[in-house]
């Protein structure tokens, strides 16, 4: 049977490359609870200790432990523009000594003062940069085909390891599997929660939650919440988190039943204007989580995740009462780009 030791055994017995600052502070949100009616907390991985934190610190010091156990002296990864996981993972990267190239959907900005938020940080890195341009907010199932047979290029060029977007690959499971071990040792070892909210983008922090839920042998309702719309998903081809699962729980050979994953479902509609779009949904839960209990969410990811959140227990599908874990993922280094506060930027 499941238990919190099932899952701090298998997840000792793994290679690993320390790169973050654990445990994250998990903090009750008390005022933002008392107003939707909720006992609300958030698992404050923002401040996850690896280049301005988030939720890549967890994977990658799995990832990267894979990579150094096969020889492998490059990494190679892909994201969008304003990327944060090509951004965490070239500090992962230069932190443990690697190469890093990134194949980045978008073009690049012809002037040096409009280089700004992740791409900025990841000049500063010192990646080594191979754009494919497209519009990352309405992509279509050509540019998908376009950035893969680029990241095949790049990938056989370096002889590097090769990172999905968002590090989606059973290699970073993991991390989020250790965050669940986590936040049960933080609750006296208890997963006491009924809800979880998070951002949902490429599925990899969700179908590590989902394993850690399931190997320790914790049952909550898991509510991703999706950063972009469903056309591009579509598009890019993503895979549900039961597929996911099934071949991570493949990969590591894990003893679980067919029925353990718990209830979940991508919850869409908070992001219909396309990846990195901010919108007024966005905005408000920024300033309402900002001015309530004095945190910030970002425009990408997290603040349309917390929007999702209000939308659930608006609808009753978090009902009241309800004990619920916010995943704060992190992505503030968005923030500062103008182009990215709803409102602005248009002129």
């Amino acid at each position: 049977m499941p238990t919190l030791e099932t899952l701090l055994q298998f997840l000792a017995g793994l290679p690993r490359v320390r790169l973050g600052a654990f445990p994250t502070p998990l903090v009750p949100l008390a005022r933002l609870g008392a107003e939707l009616g909720i006992d609300l907390w958030m698992k404050r991985d923002d401040v996850s200790g690896l280049a301005i934190g988030g939720n890549k610190t967890r994977k990658l010091e799995f990832i990267l432990a894979d990579a150094r156990a096969r020889g492998s002296r490059t990494i190679v990864t892909v994201g969008p523009l304003t990327s944060n996981h090509t951004m965490m993972t070239a500090a992962a990267a230069r932190r443990a000594g690697f190469d890093i190239h990134c194949v980045v959907a978008g073009t690049a900005p012809d002037r040096a003062r409009d280089w700004s938020g992740n791409l900025l940080l990841l000049d500063y890195l010192g990646a080594t940069l191979h754009f494919c341009p497209m519009d990352f907010t309405a992509p279509t199932a050509a540019d998908a085909r376009r950035v893969e047979a680029l990241c095949a290029e790049v990938t056989a060029a370096t002889d590097g390891y090769f990172v999905p977007a968002g590090g989606t690959m059973p290699q970073a499971e993991p991390g989020y599997m250790s965050a669940i071990a986590e936040i049960a040792r933080q609750r006296a070892g208890r997963f006491d929660f009924d809800d979880v909210v998070l951002a949902f983008g490429t599925g990899s922090t969700t179908t590590g939650v989902l394993l850690g839920l399931a190997l320790g042998g914790f049952t909550a309702r898991v509510h991703p919440v999706a950063i972009t719309n469903r056309a591009s998903a579509e598009a890019f081809g993503q895979r549900p988190p039961r597929q996911l699962f099934d071949e991570s729980v493949a990969h590591f050979g894990l003893d679980l039943a067919p029925d353990a994953i718990s209830v979940h479902d991508i919850v869409y509609g908070c992001a219909e204007e396309g990846y990195g779009v901010p919108n007024a949904g966005s905005d408000a839960a920024i300033r309402r989580m900002a001015s309530t209990e004095g945190y910030f969410l970002d425009t990408v990811y997290t603040a349309k995740a917390f929007a999702g959140l209000t939308t659930l227990v608006g609808d009753g599908r978090i009902p009241q009462g309800a004990r619920v874990l916010f995943l704060h993922t992190g992505g503030l280094s968005m923030t500062p780009a103008a182009e990215k506060r709803f409102g602005y930027g248009t002129t």
